[in-house]
């Protein structure tokens, strides 16, 4: 039997997989805030996430941050989907250009990105898929 934190991330991870996956409609992105001079990095735990100058964010205003999680990114359509929101792409960071926090690695291979987000979604369903055989 799957424990209950990894039930519990079947559940958090699982529509949001769904939503990055459909892509945001024009309101979601309508309301999104705007992360310019971003790129993506893995932590030191596996997790990607997107670092960059946000404006807009409902909580944090205009700032520099570390989103949450990400589970999808278009960066032709310009928009990246977080564990809690969707964010409107502006210009990323040049990759000679910056340096990652600690604890962090660039992804800025977009192939690579996208083979692990693809590996993350893959691992949830698996797991989603074991929950339900037991």
């Amino acid at each position: 039997m799957l424990p209950d934190h990894l039930r519990d991330l079947i559940a958090a991870h699982m529509p949001i997989i769904a939503l990055a996956e459909a892509g945001p409609s024009a309101s979601d992105l309508a309301d999104a805030p705007q992360l310019d001079h971003w790129m993506a990095m893995r932590e030191f735990t596996g997790r990607i996430v997107l670092f960059g100058d946000v404006t807009g964010h409902p909580l944090l205003r205009n700032t520099g941050i570390v989103t949450s999680q990400l589970f999808g990114i278009d960066t032709k359509a310009g928009w990246a989907r977080t564990l809690s929101r969707w964010y409107r792409l502006g210009r990323p960071l040049a990759p000679d250009n910056g340096t990652c926090p600690f604890g962090f690695r660039p992804l800025a291979n977009p192939d690579t990105l996208a083979a692990a987000l693809a590996a993350h979604a893959d691992e949830i369903r698996r797991l989603a898929a074991e929950a339900r055989d037991q």
